[in-house]
């Protein structure tokens, strides 16, 4: 059976954005290049519309489309390592439509490695320009009326070796051509040709020093105005130094009768020169900005931003995009660049046209885009959607395509005072049309100054006058000879400032200020908003403290001040005093029901052992009800809520308490799950909407970077006590935080805020994205937060430099056209015993649980669906193993850095979501904690006979390989944790596999594959009856059998029984070879070797299927191997039984010649790590390759 091609999940190596000219805006597409494969997206709908193999095994690096802005008017280029093809109008229909699924045949295959392309966009005829690798152009043009192409290699005036370039049609028959080399330097390249005589001349304008670092981006602006109103270009440079930097181009073409500057300057190689040359202080003269700092690392390309249509007299704004190796995209802002008069103007030494002396200008950064995971955006497009708006398209490792709007100058907050920032044109537009914005107020802009406080006169009191005697012994008025003193000044307002802040509906603020104001927003945008009264003779109880909370579903907020008087406000009848606390009140929570009218509010008090909840009326005030509750033992609440008529209470140490208001005051007995660990403050408590049909789940936020799931029980014990069971079905770490602040769902999303450093973050858990980002200044602030649930928009207010910000946002910061998965190299994949999931786990420390989607009439559907991330580990994870377990759990076993080895319980959680609980950790870790796990074998004993170190039912035995050349031996069972029975050391050599081999006759032994070559058996030692008396001895493992397989390390195997004692070893190795051998109990009997099975070592292997025929007693197996040349082989070879009094028994192994050299096929996988085995709807066996990316075949 040949192996096929089904899906693909790999990096986004190629985009760009197309549209015909009649239906701009209506019929937007997206061309993806996603290894050997062309996908179309229509962006409005996000939907996959049409797929093509492009390359026969050749990955798609770069899709060019002729006409401005992607108009789609003609050709196609598609290009990816020496491999290219041309694409027209029919070509791309006929794709869309389904007629045509490959365009391999129209491969093309350049003489060097292509890097850049650039379509005429003045004529059709014109064809395209290709770039190579070593800087020379090749002119690609369709022959009329056939789909031969024509191609031409043009003179080039240099052959650097090249990272990056650029190319710009100038003219129907000019080209400027910026070439980034890979010693730090920037040719710029003018080339000149004729398509009716074939005439050609090329030169090089300038050479670009100042980089210390490979160029790993260019491009070349589209004309701009200068600042002197001339039209000229500039030119954008990434290197590895981390730099960007932007050049001036017109003095290259200020005087072009000019012999080229480079035959008339001394030129040196390398990066940067000891001695400055003439063409380093020319180039730093044409340097005209430089930044750095926002990427964490390197940075691959940079993109210019301009106004779609320049104006005729004032100079171009420029922005500049930079894509980075750290996953985001960092948006700057040219400032200051100036040129002065010709009068300041000097000549260069070099006779090139006065260049200016000016200031340097600077690249200010804006904002910062962070739409992907893990590592790298190699990929994007900027399409124009408006004068001063872009809709950019960006590709990532994770293989997820993002589509998100940038604006020029970036989303600019207003600080005006004479108008809201939402008083404009904008509020008249539907909500998901409206764009987000920001806008800053201080107290001063929205509301009326404080009058000055009014100045108390102290009655007068009528005395007699002092009576003194005068110099001269007179009788004197002592008021009289006193001096006058200057009238005092009546003492001005105090300074006001924002306090805290309160929703009174999804969108609507009222906050406190220090003085003791109540100030509520308005409804209409222009009016300043009204300040509330308090009742008569309160007016001064929420001066300098105050505590709110809000209710938006009832536009009602609740006060409460130092002295413990509570207040209410609602629209209808303004502020009203609820209730008096007699004590400070330290924190107000509001308790979301569902089943009730009244509505509770818990407020604690400032040092004291109990809380108050009050029960309120809306409709009728003058029924509120407070009831006291008593709290545990230093219990500081800092999160309320309410699930199946229980009261949840967090704390500020990660505690939780629990109450049902009907039952008493006192806490009630609780059990909760000993695997839920939180170790700093639960902002939240959420109740899961009853639209999951999962009655009585809730969910906690923490300070310590995670949520939690719960699930809460009630067991009566007796007729007057019940035992409240919180079973924990889900805990997980969160990509940013730690301070997550809270919860809310929006449909059925998941949707956590908080802060990550500076930034408040609002993240889709569901969809595994970002929906908010908002450089705030941190945490440590007052602020208020609300989700627009009808987009996934958020509402925002916060207090920053003593001014309040609103961040308004009615939808996602950007769409998800592709969801992707990891962002770093996949290490390790493991499918459940049911076939049902699909575990990996990357470079990036997470692991992943998918589901395949086998349906074969969706061609175009996502197959692999991701329910959960699971975030604990700190270093790579090296393997994944799941362990049979019962219907509702599944046992998923982790290994990796640092040896971390987890236990993770799967559950199905909200639906068909699932959750994952660290149920334990292994703690035996050597001093240094250093080591890596290089694999581990589970098996979960059912019978204690089986292995005779078996105490318990309920149990798993493991193995650990160890990357100091150790294996360890535990039992684990969830009451117990582990328990060490075994050890063992093998030589110098490196263990990369390891296996536990369970017989019926022989019992069990553990196998090994190490650096060295070699299959070794181990003993597990004697069986530990005899150490009774001693707890701490754990048996010896030792080596009883090895083999050499492999000139060098073993880098994969797999295992298969066969009889009721003997088992086939498949290996593949670093040596790039393939082999197999028989182990009959413990000895090794037959071995078979293909030599050179794969150009590269061998990375993955697993057995697929076998067959039995017993009449001529032989067996046909199947196994699949993947290595570093990007092949995937499906191998055969027979099997020859026989039985010897009684004994089963292999005779011979005889590879099968059809399966060495038919069933081989190509993936796209950058460094395929492995390969995993599954089964599919009606037989179909699949095999999945993961790596860099995951593709699934059927084998």
């Amino acid at each position: 059976m040949a192996i096929q091609h089904v899906y693909s999940l790999e990096p986004i190596t190629a985009l760009a954005y197309y549209h015909q000219a009649e239906t701009i805006g209506q019929n937007e597409l997206l061309l993806v290049g996603e290894g050997a494969f062309l996908k179309i997206y229509e962006v409005k709908s996000s939907k996959l519309i049409a797929q093509c193999r492009v390359f026969n095994s050749q990955t798609v690096h770069g899709i060019a489309v002729q006409g401005d802005q992607g108009s789609g008017d003609g050709l196609i280029a598609i290009w990816g390592g020496r491999s290219f093809t041309l694409l027209d109008d029919v070509d791309l229909k006929n794709i869309i439509s389904g007629d045509k699924s490959s365009l391999v045949s129209n491969e093309k295959v350049a003489p060097d490695w292509l890097l850049a392309c650039a379509i005429s966009p003045f004529d059709a005829s014109g064809g395209c320009i290709f770039i190579t690798a070593h800087s020379v152009p090749l002119h690609v043009l369709p022959l009329d009326g056939s789909k031969q192409l024509s191609v031409r290699r043009l003179s080039s005036p240099s052959r650097s070796i090249l990272y990056s370039a650029n190319i710009v049609w100038t003219s129907e028959s000019s080209i400027m051509v910026a070439a980034g080399t890979v010693f730090g330097e920037i040719e710029i390249i003018a080339l000149k040709m004729s398509i009716s005589d074939s005439t050609e001349s090329s030169e090089i304008l300038f050479t670009f020093t100042g980089h210390e670092g490979s160029i790993f981006g260019v491009q070349i602006s589209p004309e701009i105005r200068g600042p002197d109103g001339q039209l000229t270009r500039l030119l954008a440079s990434c290197s590895d130094d981390r730099t960007i930097r932007l050049w001036d181009l017109s003095p290259l073409n200020s005087n072009p009768t000019d012999p080229p500057l480079t035959k008339r300057m001394l030129k040196d190689t390398g990066f940067g020169g000891v001695v400055p040359d003439s063409q380093g202080m020319l180039s730093e003269k044409l340097c005209i900005a430089t930044a750095m700092g926002e990427h964490a690392s390197r940075i691959w390309q940079v993109k210019f931003i301009t106004p779609k249509e320049p104006e005729s007299e004032k100079a171009t704004p420029v922005n500049v995009l930079s894509f980075g190796e750290d996953s985001t995209v960092q948006q700057w802002a040219l400032d200051g660049w100036s040129k002065a008069s010709s009068d300041n103007a000097t000549q260069d030494a070099l006779g090139l046209e006065k260049l200016t002396l000016k200031p340097k200008a600077i690249l200010a950064h804006i904002q910062e885009f962070s739409h992907h995971t893990g590592k790298h955006i190699w990929s994007s497009s900027l399409l124009a959607t408006g004068q001063l708006q872009s809709r950019l398209a960006t590709g990532g490792a994770d293989g997820a395509v993002s589509v998100f709007d940038v604006f020029l100058g970036g989303q600019q907050a207003d600080q005006e005072t004479e108008q809201m920032a939402h008083g404009s044109l904008a509020d008249e537009l539907p909500e998901r049309h409206r764009h987000p914005r920001s806008w800053i107020k201080s107290l001063d802009d929205l509301v009326e100054p404080l009058p000055p406080a009014p100045v108390v006169e102290e009655p007068v009191v009528e005395q007699a006058p002092v009576i003194t005697e005068s110099k001269d012994g007179s009788p004197e008025d002592a008021e009289k000879s006193k001096k006058k003193k200057k009238k005092k000044r009546p003492p001005a307002a105090p300074k006001d400032s924002f306090n805290k802040y309160a929703l009174v509906g999804p969108n609507k603020v009222l906050f406190t200020t220090n003085s003791g104001r109540v100030v509520v927003q308005s409804d209409a945008p222009t009016n300043p908003w009204p300040e509330l009264s308090l009742p008569v003779g309160s007016e001064s109880d929420l001066k300098s403290y105050s505590v709110v909370t809000g209710i938006p579903e009832h536009g009602i907020a609740i006060l409460a001040g130092a002295n413990g008087k509570v207040y209410m406000h609602s629209p209808s009848r303004g502020i009203e005093q609820i209730a008096d606390l007699k004590h400070k009140v330290a924190g107000l929570f509001y308790i979301s029901r569902t089943s009730s009218d009244n509505l509770l509010v818990l407020a604690t008090l400032l040092g004291s052992s109990e809380a108050s909840v009050i029960t309120l009326r809306p409709a009728s005030l003058e029924k509120v009800d407070v009831q006291t509750i008593h709290l545990p033992p230093a219990f500081v609440v800092t999160s309320a809520g309410e699930v199946c008529d229980l009261i949840i209470l967090g704390s500020r140490n990660g505690k939780i308490a629990v109450y049902n208001l009907d039952a008493g005051a006192n806490e009630l007995i609780v059990a909760l799950d000993e695997s839920f660990k939180c170790h700093d403050a639960i902002t939240s408590v959420v109740r899961v909407p009853e639209s999951f049909e999962t009655p009585g789940r809730f969910i906690v936020t923490a300070r310590d970077g995670t949520y939690a799931i719960f699930l809460a029980l009630v067991n009566q014990l007796n007729d007057e006590e019940a035992l409240t069971l919180l079973v924990l079905i889900h805990q997980t770490s969160l990509p940013f935080g730690p301070m997550i602040e809270g919860a809310s769902f929006c449909g059925t999303s998941l949707i956590v805020h908080g802060f990550r450093s500076k930034t408040f973050i609002v993240w889709n858990e569901t969809e595994q994205r970002e929906i908010c980002r908002v450089d705030c200044g941190g945490a440590h602030r007052s602020y208020v937060y609300s989700l627009l649930p009808q987009y996934s928009g958020t509402y925002f207010a916060y207090t920053k430099a003593s001014k309040l910000h609103i961040h308004e946002q009615y939808h996602p910061s950007h769409n998800v056209l592709k969801p992707g998965g990891h962002g770093r190299e996949i290490k390790t994949c493991a499918i459940s015993p049911d076939q049902q999931f699909i575990a990996t786990a990357a470079e990036d420390t997470n692991i992943r649980i998918w589901d395949y989607d086998d349906d074969h009439d969706n061609a175009l559907g996502e197959r692999l669906q991701c329910h959960v991330t699971l975030r604990k580990h700190s270093a790579g994870v090296q393997h994944l193993q799941w362990a049979p377990s019962s219907d509702k759990t599944h046992y998923l076993f982790s290994g990796g850095g640092c040896e971390e080895f987890n236990v993770w319980a799967v559950t199905r959680v909200l639906g068909e979501e699932l959750g994952a609980v660290c149920e334990a950790t292994l703690d035996d870790l050597s001093e240094d904690r250093d080591l890596r796990i290089m694999g581990f074998d589970i098996n979960a004993m059912s019978n204690p006979v089986e292995v005779n170190i078996a105490k318990t039912e309920s149990m798993y035995l493991i193995v650990i390989a160890f990357s100091d050349s150790t294996i360890r031996g535990y039992w684990y069972t969830k009451a117990d944790g582990f328990e060490k029975f075994g050890e063992g050391r093998y030589t110098s050599s490196c263990i990369t596999q390891i296996k536990l081999m369970v017989s019926v006759e022989s019992g069990s032994s553990i196998l090994t594959a190490s650096t060295d070559g070699h299959l070794a058996l181990w003993s597990l030692g004697d069986d530990g009856e005899d150490n009774d008396d001693d707890g701490d001895e754990v048996a010896k493992f030792s080596v009883t059998k090895r083999i050499k397989v492999h000139q060098s390390a073993i880098l994969s195997f797999d295992t298969l029984t066969i009889g009721p004692d003997g088992f086939i070893i498949a290996t593949g190795g670093d040596d790039n070879a393939v082999s197999l051998a028989y182990l009959n109990g413990d000895e090794f009997a037959l071995q078979l070797t293909v030599p050179s099975a794969h150009a590269a070592a061998v990375s993955g292997l697993g057995f697929v299927s076998h067959s039995h025929d017993s009449e001529t007693q032989t067996g046909i197996f199947r196994f699949c191997t993947v290595g570093g040349d990007q092949k995937l082989k499906n191998w055969e070879f027979k099997a020859v039984v026989e039985q010897e009094q009684g004994a089963f028994k292999l005779s011979e192994l005889v590879w099968q010649e059809a399966g060495v050299s038919d069933m081989t096929t190509t993936t796209n996988v950058p460094d395929a790590a492995g390969v995993a085995i599954f089964g599919g709807h009606c037989s179909h066996i699949h095999c999945l390759v993961y790596g860099n990316g995951m593709e699934v075949f059927d084998a």
